[in-house]
């Protein structure tokens, strides 16, 4: 074959075969911008594990858990990296599922107080002001769960709605709210600014949880299937990836965290462990889950958890 005609053949063969098909973009929501439990996101975008599977990945972040599923709701987003507790926005309607659960971080959430208040531990609450990101979300649900822990009924404290962490921390600076939940990246900042004291973390009201969850949209499930398979597939390899690889994890996620060096690798050594390889249900957890939303007076009934969870889509 001359070159010539060797070179046609060639020519052809790529007209044939048309353009390189674009990836799939899917648009992702978080609750929050800075949290290190959302920051896998960022490993998974910029570590390229999500372009293996020939997506591009949107992050969206949004200031708490109810104007996330408004959007999922409102078909706005594919996915959501959240937590255990926007479960009741299914048992309400919302046209979602949880595919994963991929972690039980209750470390990265913490009551966070002015120093040298009256606030000396969590017996200290009864009837303070305390901020959370909205009405709904895991930072209201943790501190109406510390209130009925203490014996004071879901009521016990006033919840009052500031946004995301800089919202939180803004309105506890200003004195509008006695205390935060808040992340705990958010607090252990400002005790080494000497602006605030953890009190507590998550951890020591609900020790038994599922408090990290990915849900899905219903057309999702239904009409792109193969898409959800290849997002799972990328997050738990870049799960895996931030399990072995601190230093880079750690650049990875500051850019949404925006830590000093020796906070984030805190934040690392304390939250990392507790991230799961595959994605499974613990149904025993899950059922603490489900009647956290009843003890709450959220919901009078709960369904099935098959109405609330899929594991069809995990690698």
């Amino acid at each position: 074959m001359s070159a010539a005609r060797a070179c046609a053949w060639f020519l052809a063969l790529i007209a044939l075969a048309g353009p390189a098909a674009a990836a799939d973009t899917l648009h992702v929501g978080t609750p929050e911008p800075t949290a290190f439990i959302f920051a896998t996101l960022d490993v998974g975008i910029d570590g390229g594990f999500f372009k293996k599977y020939d997506l591009d990945v949107e992050r969206v972040d949004f200031g708490g858990g109810a104007k996330m599923h408004q959007a999922m709701t409102a078909g706005s987003l594919d996915l959501i990296v959240g937590t255990g507790s926007d479960l009741v926005f299914l048992m309400r309607g919302a046209p979602e599922r949880a595919v994963a659960a991929y972690a039980n971080d209750l470390q990265s959430l913490s009551f966070v107080v002015r120093p040298n208040e009256e606030i000396k531990t969590l017996a200290d609450f009864k009837g303070k002001s305390v901020g959370v990101t909205t009405v709904a979300s895991f930072t209201s649900w943790i501190a109406r769960q510390m209130s009925i822990k203490q014996g004071w009924g879901p009521d016990g404290i006033k919840l009052v709605s500031l946004g995301a962490v800089s919202g939180l921390v803004a309105g506890l600076m200003a004195k509008n709210v006695d205390a935060i939940v808040g992340t705990s990246a958010s607090g252990l900042v400002l005790e080494a600014e000497g602006r605030a004291v953890i009190v507590a973390r998550a951890a020591d009201v609900v020790p038994e949880f599922i408090a990290d969850m990915i849900f899905a949209s219903d057309p999702l499930m239904k009409d792109r299937p193969d898409q959800l398979r290849r997002f799972l597939r990328g997050w738990f390899d870049a799960v895996a990836f931030m399990k072995t690889h601190k230093a880079e994890t750690i650049r990875l996620t500051q850019k949404a965290t925006k830590l000093p060096d020796a906070i984030a690798a805190e934040v690392y050594d304390t939250e990392m462990p507790t991230f799961f390889d595959d994605g499974h249900f613990d149904r025993a957890r899950l059922a603490v889950v489900k009647r956290s939303f009843v003890d709450l007076n959220l919901v009078t009934s709960l369904p099935p958890d098959d109405a609330l969870i899929t594991e069809a889509f995990l690698p």
